[in-house]
């Protein structure tokens, strides 16, 4: 991944209201203080710079209200594959949207914000985490720890159509586990 390719990327991302941060080279740990972007993006001029004097790094798009994005990760390697199974034959398949494959064989799937707050969950079922208020996500097209890039799915790229609206019974789960979790 060339710092070129890195800061179209970075740019794309900003022009559709997606809060990026850099990341560190190979990793998930944004580079920069990312809790300062949960209320606003960068600037062009921020991320350029941050491009510039770390020309190696991977993005990421800090998830919730900022950017407009809920996103369900799937990890198969902890059982996602099969936990979301579950959920779709419980409730419903998921729709099509927005979707990449991480470098480590896994699953992003980009909702639209629902307007309410919806939290940075991690564990919501064997192998599915969910970003949303408070979380960030790595995108195309970053390098995995593993050396894969992170890439998006034929006729799933951003270009390609727009996150759906996260499903009711989606944030019916992720409501109610955070609420669980809080011991209410």
């Amino acid at each position: 991944m060339s710092a070129a390719e890195t800061e179209r990327a970075a740019l794309d991302y900003l022009a559709r209201g997606w809060s990026v941060v850099i990341v560190a080279p190979r990793a998930k740990r944004p580079i920069v203080r990312w809790q300062t972007f949960e209320k606003r993006p960068p600037s062009e001029t921020q991320v350029r710079r941050w491009i510039a004097q770390h020309p190696d790094a991977n993005l990421a798009v800090v998830t919730g209200a900022v950017s407009g994005l809920v996103v369900l990760d799937v990890d198969p390697r902890h059982g996602g594959t099969t936990s979301l199974a579950g959920w779709e034959r419980e409730h419903a398949a998921l729709p099509s949207t927005v979707e990449s494959r991480t470098g480590g064989g896994g699953r992003h799937l980009y909702f639209a914000h629902p307007g309410r707050v919806v939290r940075n969950r991690v564990g919501l079922a064997p192998g599915l985490d969910l970003r949303g208020d408070g979380g960030v996500i790595v995108v195309p097209p970053s390098i995995h720890p593993s050396g894969k890039a992170y890439r998006w799915l034929a006729g799933h790229h951003p270009d390609d159509l727009d996150p759906a609206p996260m499903p009711d019974w989606l944030l019916e789960i992720a409501l109610a586990r955070e609420a669980g979790g809080r011991g209410d």
